[in-house]
Parts: structure tokens; sequence; C-alpha cells
């Protein structure tokens, strides 16, 4: 039933395309007698008698063709005549007539010629395929017809229906129709006839067994061919289509026991035939498609069908594939000038070239997108293996290959290194044995000898070295040697130096050697010895491009390799510390011999120090007080060496993103290492939680006092990295202050003890102290705009208000403020001593021209009245009532006494010796501010 519905939409879409062809052609004949008709007109009679008809006909342009229910152009641009002398003296002038403008097609007008002219002839062509995948498929569930005669009929099928669209292409009509709208007749019939030959010739390969693997092969391999033969002549969707047909084929026709090496060969000839159609006709969007089939195949065969014995074929196939699409790029077709990188901006500049981005050209974009995609895959395959010897063979094969097409065409060098992250993702999921540690031997003393390895390691960590070492040497020694003569030399220099560096490394980390073994760090250093050495020869060719590039690759090599010799050796703190110390390292090396492409290497190293000492919880199990002060502080004065190193380079240039880097880290440094340090001392352990007030007051005057000494330095006063790291210093010091301070560990309610001496306790500690240093900071370095330099000194002056009322408490409670009675002269002592805070901010403002304290130290005033007249005179009795009130009396006429012998207003006039134009201003006024009034 299905195969008659298809007949019938196959026959109603032939029909409505043999209607469309006649309609076009009568139009295409319209359009020619009218053409022949304007030739004639336009020439002159002994003109058109001299040009003769093919002449005349052949130079005219005309305009887009006329399509089914659309009115005709009515003129045509005509072409200049043949003998445009004669012309002129024969006819006058004539104006050119002006075009028709073309109606307005409807959207449901252009919906219909879409689905007539395109979407319907592609949906017949795949139609007949599918027809055919079913018809083999039915054959084979009922038993119909003979093994042969089926493969028979779908060959001569698909022989008929190519042969039928080429035909059909070559016919006048159709040509006629091609030359003004594309004919997408043709190329469906072929596509289908595409479909069903593969699909036959595999199905007898593997359904029947008809083919031997080498006919299968040819038989594949000739209609790749064909199919990249007849979209040459048809156009890309045919190749386009036929690659579909092909990869979706397998799904159609299942064998039902499938087998590796019939599919990935039939896959490699269909890979071939597409990217033959790239290589030779250019079509880069067809390579995309045939690397999405080329790469999906693999991982479906590895998700579900995998069996042992499978990656022998898995990986010829991945590795021939890969080959396939490095030759677009490898052939050399493109421009042969390398691209150049992207001009850097912001952080982006203080990358090596190699890292920044470059733009490809398209065939270079496909070789290395299938490289990567493809080393994805062999990955896998060494994982599904367990690491066997035939995917290891593969994957050096596949780095080898990598490694000669990078150094063949040298836009693609990239792909070197991507085969050795290959390697490495390789590598990383190998499991060893555990490789016990047993005591060292003894000498005639008793004492421990260093021996250089254990007694033997078991035969698979052996193995793995082996393995490990034949591709640190792979890509060592030919990264070196590629380097020579080549134009990314820098490129081979890094892979040469920190590749192999890499694969000890993960060595190191997978094998877990015990500690007394000194064969590991001695390795590093060998390796530091290589690459020190290669930068001699290379050193002596400095001036040609990417030398210096490649020097400073084979530096960090080297540092990087004795930083990797110290964690060997080094445990916890003074690991880091060896990490760190690469920093400067690095930053000497680039001003002694003026690499500044070393700047990037820093940058890397300095963000991975920062990580591992700033967000790196294993740092809270370490035990001592001394590792906080040199685990920290030595990076912190190393960064600092590296950042003055660096800022002065010689050039004018030194300041840029990794200045930045260093100078910050260093500020990180410092900061964690009076942080951690008060927390070790007054916690006991780094892994407890601060809870008392006494050392959250501590971390709050570390950070005030880093910030002011950040701000007092002229140095460094004025770098942004100080002036932005002050400003966070002080914003985290507030913020501790308000919530913590004021709020959370406040003893009113907290009943922490607060000390028994009178003034200096940790009252002073809490509130005192960090008010003293956030005005003596708003000194230094005020706020930059009116408004916060107004409300800046609102916490300081809360914080000294507090400290005051909780002296006045601790005065009459005890070291402990949990008391709830209050007596008579506790409750006057706070409007005295609050009545005395205020008058001495009146003063103090006025001496200093401070308005916003004046002004802070009047309201405090009329708070205090306030709470005389409305609480100390009902509540106080006897002398204290006397007291409060003769207190305050006293207080508020010497204020006003103040007020009219220190804020006198100016004169009316001025001294007669003075200029007219330089009036005297008043010695203090009240609305002078902190930042304008100030005094050092």
């Amino acid at each position: 039933m299905e195969f008659v519905v298809l007949l019938l939409i196959f026959g109603f879409i032939t029909h409505r395309l043999d209607r469309r062809l006649k309609v076009q052609a009568a139009e295409i004949a319209l359009l020619r007698g009218r053409l022949d008709k304007a030739l004639t007109g336009a020439l002159p009679p002994s003109a058109a008698a001299q040009a003769g008809p093919a002449e005349a006909s052949a130079e005219p342009l005309v305009e887009a063709p006329v399509l089914e229910d659309e009115p005709p152009p009515e003129a045509v641009e005509i072409g200049e005549p043949v003998f445009a002398s004669q012309a002129e003296e024969a006819a006058p002038p004539r104006p050119a007539p002006q075009p028709a403008a073309p109606a307005a097609r409807t959207g449901w007008r252009e919906l219909e010629e879409s689905l007539a002219s395109r979407w319907l002839i592609w949906l017949g062509g795949g139609t007949m395929a599918l027809a055919a995948a079913f018809f083999i498929k039915l054959s084979v569930d009922h038993g119909w017809l003979g093994p042969s005669v089926r493969v028979a009929l779908g060959l001569i099928a698909g022989l008929g229906l190519m042969v039928g669209g080429e035909w059909l292409r070559r016919r006048p009509m159709q040509r006629a129709v091609a030359a003004v709208q594309p004919d997408y007749v043709p190329p469906a019939l072929t596509a289908a006839g595409l479909f069903t030959a593969f699909i036959s010739v595999y199905g007898g390969f593997a359904l029947f067994g008809l083919f031997a693997p080498l006919v299968a092969f040819a038989l594949l391999a000739g209609l790749s061919l064909a199919a990249i033969g007849l979209s040459l002549l048809q156009g890309p969707l045919i190749a386009a289509l036929g690659l579909l047909a092909g990869y979706v084929s397998p799904l159609l026709v299942s064998t039902g026991d499938p087998d590796a090496w019939s599919l990935f060969a039939y896959l490699l000839a269909l890979n071939g035939a597409g990217m033959g159609v790239v290589l030779y006709r250019g079509w880069r969007w067809l390579g995309w498609g045939a690397l999405a089939g080329a790469a999906l195949w693999p991982l479906l065969w590895m998700i579900d069908p995998w069996r042992s014995g499978d990656e022998l074929p898995t990986g010829v196939y991945l590795l021939l594939t890969s080959a396939l699409f490095l030759v677009p790029a490898v052939r050399g077709v493109l421009d042969q000038t390398l691209p150049e990188p992207v001009p850097a901006t912001g952080w982006r500049t203080a990358l090596p070239d190699w890292a920044r981005r470059k733009q490809r050209h398209p065939a270079d974009r496909l070789a290395m997108t299938a490289t990567t995609v493809f080393g994805v895959l062999v990955a896998a395959v060494t994982w599904i293996d367990s690491h066997g010897s035939v995917s290891l063979i593969v994957l050096g094969l596949f780095a080898l290959l990598a490694m000669v097409g990078g150094r063949r065409t040298e836009r693609i060098a990239g792909v070197a290194w991507i085969a050795a992250l290959s390697v490495l993702l390789s590598l990383a999921p190998w499991s060893l044995p555990y490789v016990p540690s047993s005591p060292p031997p003894l000498n005639a003393d008793g004492q421990p000898l260093i021996v250089v390895d254990p007694a033997g390691y078991p035969a698979a960590v052996a193995h793995f070295l082996g393995i490990a070492g034949g591709f640190a040497a792979l890509f060592g020694i030919g990264g070196f040697i590629a380097l020579w003569d080549a134009r990314r030399a820098a490129l081979w220099a890094s892979i040469s130096a920190l590749v192999p560096l890499a694969l000890l490394t993960l060595a190191y980390a997978l094998v877990e050697p015990p500690e007394t073994a000194i064969g590991w760090p001695a390795a590093a250093l060998g390796l530091a010895a290589l690459l020190v050495g290669a930068t001699t020869p290379l050193g002596r060719h400095r001036h040609r491009p990417g030398a210096s590039l490649g020097l400073a690759a084979f530096a960090a090599g080297a540092t990087g390799a004795i930083a990797l010799g110290a964690t060997m050796v080094l445990q916890e703190a003074w690991l880091t510390v060896a990490l760190a110390m690469q920093v400067p390292v690095l930053a000497w090396l680039e001003r002694q011999l003026n690499l500044r492409e070393l700047r990037g290497v820093t940058l890397l190293v300095a963000v991975a120090v920062l990580v591992r000492l700033a967000i790196n919880p294993s740092v809270l199990d370490y035990e001592g007080y001394g590792w906080i002060a040199y685990g920290y502080g030595l990076p912190a004065l190393g960064f600092l060496v590296a950042a003055r190193w660096m800022r002065t380079a010689p050039g004018g240039k030194g300041d840029d993103l990794v200045v930045m880097v260093l100078e910050a880290g260093a500020l990180i440094f410092t900061t964690l290492m009076l942080s951690l340090g008060i927390h070790r001392w007054m916690a006991g352990s780094l892994q407890e939680a601060p809870s008392s007030l006494a050392e959250v007051a501590l971390h709050t005057l570390s950070w005030l006092g880093l910030a002011l000494l950040l701000a007092a330095d002229r140095r460094w006063s004025a770098r942004p990295v100080a002036v932005w790291g002050r400003r966070l210093l002080v914003l985290l010091a507030a913020a501790t202050a308000l919530f913590l301070h004021l709020l959370a560990l406040n003893p009113l309610w907290n009943d922490e003890w607060v000390g028994n001496w009178p003034v200096v306790n940790r009252l002073l500690l809490a509130y005192g102290a960090p008010a003293v240093l956030g005005l003596v900071y708003l000194w230094y370095d005020p706020p930059p705009s009116n408004a916060l330099r107004s409300a800046a000194p609102v916490l300081p002056l809360l914080l000294i208000a507090t400290n005051l009322a909780l002296e006045i408490r601790r005065s009459f409670q005890g070291p402990v403020l949990d008391g709830y009675e209050m007596s008579d002269a506790e409750w006057y002592s706070y409007s005295a001593g609050f009545l005395l805070f205020a008058v001495a901010m009146l003063v103090v403002g006025i001496r200093f021209g401070w308005g916003w304290m004046r002004h802070a130290g009047l309201v405090l005033v009329l708070a205090v009245v306030a709470k005389v007249f409305l609480s100390d005179m009902s509540d106080l009795e006897g002398m204290y009532r006397v007291a409060s009130f003769l207190g305050l009396g006293l207080c508020l006429v010497g204020t006003g006494w103040l007020y009219q012998r220190l804020l006198r207003p100016p004169s009316a006039g001025t001294p007669p010796d003075a200029p007219p134009e330089l009036p005297l201003e008043p010695p203090l006024s009240p609305t002078d501010t902190l930042l304008d009034q100030r005094t050092h």
C-alpha cells in the first residue's frame, strides 16, 4: 500500500513538473522573440545588414526571467551597436526607455513556487530512495527473489536513476530551464540513484555475502567517484544528498550481526567521496556535513555494538579519516601567507602571539576541528581498550600524523598541540597499582640510605612509564626538530618544552611514588637541563621570527621542571613557595634576555599560585604557625620583586596587566598572611570559625592598618591596585565593624569578657582603635565625592560613642556586661560622658575647621539636652539631678562662648593695605569641610 501511495505522489509531482516546464518553455520563446525585435529595432538598416543576426543578438543584457503569472518586463537593456560611429550618423539619439517596475509578488505566490520548484522535487527524490530501501527490506523479510536478483535489481534501479537524471539534465528543454533558474529535477533523480546503489552494494556485502571485502570496497569507491563526477555536473546538492543517503543507509539496512571492518570500510569510502568534492570544488560547507557523519558513526559504534577486537578497524578508520580532513589544508589550495593575529586589547595584550585568536581560512578551520573531534575519539578508543597495544599504536600514529601535517602546512600547526592534548587525555585515566613504600636500607651505623627508587615497580607501572616516556620523546624531539626553519617556531618550541613536562607531571600524579624515591626529582632536573641546553642553539638565531618566543617557551619549561622537582621533594607550604619563586625567576629572565613573551608564561604561573594559596581549602589542614609566615610572606615578596622588575623593564611599556596581577597577588598574600596568623593565634586551629570579638577586632585593625599603609606610602598610593585594594580593605573593615562589632558580637548581649582595666581593654581594641584608624585613613585618603566625605565619618564616631558607653557600663557592671540593674550614678555618667564627648567634638571641629564634626557635636549636645530634660529630671534624685543640670548648663554656656570667640563673622571692609581684588577670608568658616581644611 505504501508503495502505491509513493507512486501516486511521484506521478502527481511529475505531472506538475511537466506542466511547469511547458509554461516556462513558452515564456522563454516569448522572451527570445521580444529580444530579436528589440535588437532589430535598435540597429539602423545598414548596420543590421552588416552585423547579421548572430552578432546582433550576442551582446545585449537581458533582465531577470519572467515567471508564471508575472507581467513580463517591457524593456530590456540594449548593448552598444557594433558600429557606433555609423549608428550615430544614421539616426539621431533617442532617450533610453525606462524599465517598468516589476509587479509585487505575494507571499503565497513565493511559497507556491518554492514548494513546486524545489522542495517537492527533493521530497520526491528522497521518497524514491526510501522506496528502494523499503523494497529491499521487504524482500528480505518475505524471502522474495534471490539475494543476487535483489542486489542486481537495486543496482540497475540506481544506475537507471542516475543515468536518467543526467539524461534529463542534458535535454534542451531542461537546459533552458536551468538557464533562467536553478533546476532541481536531475539532481533529485541522481541522488535517489546514488542512495539506491550504495545500499545495494552494502546489502550485497553485509547481508548476503555476495561481494568480497575488496570487491565491495572497490564498488563503494566507484560509487563515490561517480557521485563526485555527477556533483561536478549537477551542483553541490547532489553531493550533499549522496553523502546523507550514504550515512543513513547502514541504519535502514541492518544485518543483525554488525561487523566493524565492513562498516568502517564503507564509511571510509563515503568520506573519501565527500572530501573529494570539497577538495576539487571548494564546497566547504559540505566538509562540515561530512565531518558530522564521519565522527558520529564511530561514536555510535563505541556506545552499543562494540566488541573485543574492534579497536583495530576503528583506529584505522579514525587515522585515515583524520588524514582525509587534513588534505584540503595540506594541499595548499588556499593562500600560503600566515594569517596575522587579531589586534589584542585589554587583558589579551599580556598573552603571547600563539595564544591569541587568529582568522583562519575555511579549510584550516575544518582541519583543526576535525583533528580535535577525532583526537577525542582516539582517546575514547584507548579508554575502551584499557590502553592496549593496538590503541596505543593508533594514538602514536595519530600524534605523528598531526605533527607531520602541521609541519607540512604551518597554518594548521596547532593540530600538533591538539594531538598532544589528546595524548594527555588518553593517558590520564590509566589505572595503575599502588606502589608501597618499603623501609629504606640502613648502613653499618644504622642510618637510612637514600635510594634512587624502590626495589622495583610493578610491571603495569613500568609499562605505563615506558609509554609516557615514548610520547615525551616523540613530542620533545619532534618539536625541537620541527622548529628549525619553521615560520611558527614558537609553537614547536612550546610543544618541545611543555608537553614532556606535562607528561612527567601526569606520570608522577598517577604513580604516586614513595617520598624516598629520588629518581623522580632527578628526572625533573634532567628535563630542566635539557631544556636549558636547547636554548643555546636557538639563541644564536634570535633574529628569526618566533625565536624569541621559542626561547621564552624553553625558559618556562625549564623553570616549570625545576618547580616540579621541588614539588616531588617538598611538601605543603614549601611546595607553594617553590612554585611562587618561579615568578621572580621568570621576571628576571624577561629583564635580562629582553623576552617580553615570558610575560604570558609569568601570568599563567602567577594565576596558578594565586589559586593554590587563595582558594585552596587544603591550606587549612596545615599545622603550626611558621608556615603562614613563609607560605604567604615569601610569595608576596616574590610577587613584589617581580612586579618591580617588570614595571621598570627597558622600553617604557613594562606597566601592563601582568604587573597589576603581580601587585594584586602580593596584596592578597599579605592580607591572607595577617588574617590567617591572627585566626591561628586566637582560635588555635585554622579549621575553627572566628567567634570572639577580640579576634574580629584584630582582623579589622589589620585590614585598616594595611589600607593606611597603602594610602600613606607615596610610592604605591597612586597605583590602581593600591587604590582599589585599600578601598576594598576599608569596605571590608567597615562591614565587619558594623555587622559584627556593633551588632552580632556586641558584649552587651554576647556575654564576652572585656577586661579588668578601665580604658586599655578589649573595648578599646574593638571600638576605639578601629575608629581612630578609620579617621586617620579618611585624613590621608578622603572619599572622592562630597556625599561620601560627609557620610564616611559617621561609622568611626559611632564606634567611639559605643566605646564610651560600654566603658561607662564596664565601670559599674564589671568585665562582663550582662547586668540588668542601673544605678543613678551610671545613668548620670552617660549624660556627663557624652556631654564631654560632644564638647570635645565641638572644640576639635572648630580648631581644625571640620564642619562635619561641629555639626555632629551640636547634634550630640542636643541629644544630651533631650536626655536631661526627658529622663534625668524624673529618674535622677538628689545631687545627681543637680549635677546633671548644672553640668549641662555650664557646657551650654561654654559652647556659646566658644562660638562667639572662635567663629566671629568677617570684618565688613578690607584692610587699607590689601589689594581690592584679594579680599580677606574669615579664619574659619562654619561650612569648611575635612578635605579643604585638613592639616598634616
